[in-house]
């Protein structure tokens, strides 16, 4: 259905509106004024709440944690407060934050590490505050040992088909002294 201005003119005021025609003719009236920097504004960012207190306060956002704590770092500010008015009122929760484990190799506090994410496992990536890196390089090294020792087939066994073990495969330098002491016993030179 079309709608549109109806015009003032003269004529537009003599003619004769049927019930149904005016209603098919309505005024558009203005969108409701926009209260943006009026009041504060609160979205959900990742785990947080991110309030929105416009352009004319020193610090516009601020970022509120489920423990009621703000990234200003100021006591008793605000931005809590307008998320416990935001929740009061029927507004969304954030998702619960995804908790990380303490390190495996020393028990200490992880922080995450987005660079260092699973592209394949979906695996999040951190960082010890003791060891860094190398403690999650580490973990990592020990749960691939042991995935490769529960499942010690390259290629799985088949119905008629023995399959092959990681253990069965040579490496370059087998293969080498293998043909080294072929090379020897039969006297062969293959550089010559």
């Amino acid at each position: 259905m079309k709608t549109g201005l109806i015009s003032s003119d003269a004529k537009a005021g003599e003619r004769r509106w049927n019930h149904q025609t005016a209603s098919r003719n309505r005024v558009l009236e203005a969108p409701p004024v926009n209260l943006v920097g009026c009041y504060p504004q609160v979205s959900i960012q990742g785990f947080q709440y991110l309030v929105d207190f416009g352009a004319g306060e020193t610090i516009r956002y601020h970022r509120v944690n489920k423990d009621k704590t703000c990234s200003c770092d100021t006591p008793f500010c605000e931005a809590v407060e307008v998320v416990r008015q935001y929740l009061q009122a029927g507004g969304q929760r954030a998702p619960e934050p995804a908790i990380i484990p303490t390190c495996p190799i020393c028990g200490a506090k992880t922080y995450p590490d987005r660079n260092w994410d699973g592209k394949y496992t979906k695996s999040p990536g951190w960082r010890c505050e003791k060891g860094g890196l190398r403690h999650f390089l580490e973990a990592k090294c020990e749960r691939i040992k042991k995935q490769l020792a529960e499942n010690p087939w390259l290629i799985p066994p088949a119905p008629g088909y023995p399959g092959v073990k990681r253990d069965e495969v040579m490496t370059w330098e087998e293969c080498e002294a293998i043909n080294r002491k072929t090379f020897l016993e039969t006297g062969y030179d293959p550089t010559a």
